[in-house]
């Protein structure tokens, strides 16, 4: 239905507006902190039957505990607005101080493939939840939900690191095939500059075959990517540009996107740029799709955030709703 109204929409005015408003509760009982973040949404949508709409988004419930001096533990689980597709987003241990400046994660965790996720609009780059729902790049890039182990290594001027997981996408700490997917990425930094590259080979289930996914075949995945990210002033430039060949279908992506600071204009006002390119399949032509996106980000006072986000979508073969969404933040 929400879907149906939104086409709808599109064809009308072309746009969509979309507020929210999140709570983040924060408990700390020694050396174990319990969070929970809640998020509600309301939508303006002149076609639907009551076009203000307030509709609860989903809810965060974190736990963080230190195990010793040289081990942590996280657990966060997400329940969805549905309820169905709530899951268990991330359940990992973490045992720091190992040699060559190291730490190893095992448990399940998002593959650290790309840069996105810490660079996303209206939120500064040490933040990792995007305010748009649906960006290009992360539906591309290969940061699936996984269970298995993560080496990494923080050096000065080099950093690398190295992961073996199930392979199974995301899932709810269950693999229900037989393929492991290697994933490894490798960074070296001098002055403000950053460059790196990332790795990924593994296998997935093949294509449905009818209405059954077949567990037993499976098509060949691999991704390669390269970045670099340069600090100039009070702003954090990122490009990234990746390709992936998922069996016989091939993709490639690219994005460079900005987060600066506009206290000159108005005292504790930032803001993000991002602009991305995407081609689904490089076999066919005139599918590329191409996004910008401007971001602000503005604390009203201690707790109190005010975001803002605008979204121009420009697509050959289709036409999506530009989008508009603002989100008020307090954090307890």
């Amino acid at each position: 239905m929400l879907q149906k109204n939104k086409n709808s929409a599109i064809r009308r005015f072309g746009y969509i507006a979309a507020f929210s408003i999140s709570f983040a509760v924060v408990v700390y009982a020694g050396d174990i902190r319990p969070s929970v973040e809640v998020e509600f949404n309301m939508f303006y949508n002149r076609n639907y039957p009551q076009p203000l709409s307030f509709q609860f988004r989903e809810a965060k419930l974190f736990l963080d505990a230190n195990i010793s001096d040289h081990a942590t533990a996280m657990i966060e689980y997400t329940m969805k607005d549905n309820l169905v597709r709530s899951q268990l987003e991330r359940a990992y241990f973490i045992q720091h101080d190992l040699p060559l400046n190291s730490q190893l994660t095992l448990g399940q965790f998002r593959n650290p493939f790309g840069y996105f996720d810490p660079f996303t609009v209206s939120h500064s780059t040490t933040k990792s939840t995007a305010l748009t729902p649906d960006s290009l790049m992360p539906k591309f890039m290969l940061r699936d939900l996984d269970v298995g182990l993560y080496w990494e290594s923080n050096g000065e001027a080099i950093t690398f690191g190295f992961g073996v997981t199930n392979g199974n996408g995301i899932n709810d700490l269950k693999d229900d095939n037989n393929f492991k997917d290697i994933v490894g990425h490798a960074v070296y930094s001098f002055g403000e500059l950053q460059i790196g590259l990332n790795g990924y080979y593994g296998k997935k289930n093949s294509m449905l075959t009818g209405e059954v996914v077949n567990s037993y075949s499976s098509v060949e995945v691999t991704a390669a990517g390269v970045e670099a990210m340069a600090y100039i002033g009070e702003a954090t430039i990122a490009w990234e540009a990746l390709v992936r060949n998922y069996g016989t279908l091939h993709s490639a992506g690219s994005y460079v996107t900005m987060n600066y600071d506009l206290s000159s204009i108005l005292p504790t006002l930032r803001a993000t740029s991002r602009v991305e390119v995407f081609d689904p399949n490089r076999t066919v032509l005139n599918d590329e799709s191409i996004q910008w996106a401007q971001g602000f980000l503005y604390t009203l006072s201690r707790g109190y955030l005010a975001k803002l986000e605008v979204v121009l979508n420009l697509e050959n073969l289709h036409r999506r709703a530009n989008e508009v969404f603002f989100e008020l933040e307090y954090e307890l």
